[in-house]
């Protein structure tokens, strides 16, 4: 497990299950020719991925980024996305019953899903964060969203949110921003601690390799938008020298990032303090 320390948090990188996509919808309109150099895809086209909750000590508790992938998903599941299903809390430093406070980018499957079980049933003994549109998407998705938020799942949070509309801080330290693009509430969260801040960027940067500004998704639902935002942050993120927590690389990373000779910008990874 990784670990990276601010002035008074600690923050720790989670494994909450590993999964693939198909690679041409990961990469959206770049060509398999240009994406297939920076990540392998399988005999399905499907590219390695997986998720990466962080875990942060606060002064005043501990707060989940995210849940991630989890556990319980039946076997046609298992099938379609390669799963291999593990629980983030098995090398832990503390146990689900001890966190205070869960914060969401958005509730699709991949994120969410080890919020509760299979058969519905609420795993955490806190509030989540999440932004009250994308609650709303989430209770009556539509055609093109319908599969991300498996509704068993998503029924089981009810009663146990904190919604929020745009930017708030919800713990102390601690922010949500809404970005929009990838879905029409998607946040990201934003830790003010230490000479820089720590930021998960959810599906605004779903792995290193997506850190052009062209390689937006297309499971992102509204493209341009997606793009907007990304222009208004990676300015803020290199500005600041941001230290960015990406949620599906294969492997747990973390980097900063920079605008190399072509002009394209990139993640240079940042090594923990800790494992």
């Amino acid at each position: 497990m990784r670990v990276f320390k601010g002035k008074r948090i600690t923050v720790y990188q989670l494994n909450s299950g590993k999964f693939a996509l198909d690679g041409g919808a990961m990469f959206g309109v770049v060509p398999k020719v240009l994406w297939s150099r920076l990540i392998s895809p399988d005999d399905h086209n499907r590219i390695p991925m997986a998720t990466h909750p962080l875990l942060v000590k606060t002064e005043r508790g501990w707060v989940l980024i995210e849940a991630g992938l989890g556990t319980g998903w039946d076997e046609k599941f298992r099938r379609i996305y390669d799963a291999v299903e593990e629980d983030p809390f098995a090398d832990a430093p503390i146990g689900r019953e001890e966190v205070s406070l869960v914060i969401q980018t958005h509730l699709h499957f991949d994120h969410a899903g080890e919020l509760a079980t299979a058969e519905g049933k609420f795993k955490y003994g806190c509030e989540v964060v999440v932004q009250a549109m994308e609650w709303a998407d989430a209770l009556y998705p539509h055609e093109r969203s319908r599969a991300s938020y498996p509704q068993e799942r998503i029924r089981a949070l009810e009663g146990h949110l904190r919604l929020v509309s745009g930017s708030a801080e919800v713990w102390p330290g601690i922010y949500v921003h809404r970005t929009g693009g990838h879905t029409r509430g998607h946040q990201i969260v934003v830790i003010m601690d230490s000479d820089r801040p720590f930021i998960f960027t959810g599906d605004l940067l779903p792995t290193r390799h997506h850190s052009p500004l062209p390689y937006v998704m297309a499971y992102d639902l509204y493209p341009e938008e997606m793009l907007f935002a990304r222009k208004y942050w990676y300015d803020l993120f290199m500005r600041e020298r941001a230290l960015l927590f990406t949620p599906h690389d294969r492997e747990p990373f973390a980097g900063e990032m920079y605008v190399d000779e072509r002009g394209k910008h990139r993640l240079r990874e940042v090594p923990p303090d800790g494992d």
